[in-house]
């Protein structure tokens, strides 16, 4: 499976292209209503407000970071050692110096350590 729109649509769309051009673009709609159904039904099961990709990703990146030392700054900021250097962990803005966290719009394994530390859910808080 291709990742690229116009590829999976260009595959799918072999047969149709030899429609007219009303009953092509017919079947451009109905593949992308077909496409949009199917991921609308598998977001009604999602239990967590994350995708499984990015669930899976987060638990990930808490294996690491269950071998981080945090030392709490004040209320909202901490520091991180470990892997060789450290880092500052602001939770209220949401930022580490790593540039991770800002970079990818998710908790990196330092911030997800801090989080952890005053018991928020590891997995939501950063968001």
């Amino acid at each position: 499976m291709t990742t690229n729109i116009v590829e999976a649509l260009n595959s799918t769309l072999k047969r149709a292209r030899e429609y007219p051009i009303l009953l092509f673009l017919d079947s451009i709609v109905e593949k992308i209503v077909e496409w949009f159904n199917e991921r609308r039904e598998k977001a009604q099961n999602l239990t967590s407000p994350l995708t499984p990709e990015c669930e899976r990703w987060l638990r990930h990146v808490w294996g690491e970071a269950g071998t981080l030392a945090p030392t709490q700054i004040n209320a909202n900021e901490w520091v991180i050692r470990g892997g060789g250097y450290n880092v500052v962990v602001d939770l209220q803005q949401m930022t580490c110096t790593c540039k991770k966290f800002e970079l990818e719009k998710l908790p990196c394994e330092h911030a997800l350590r801090a989080a952890g530390e005053i018991g928020e859910n590891k997995f939501y808080k950063c968001y």
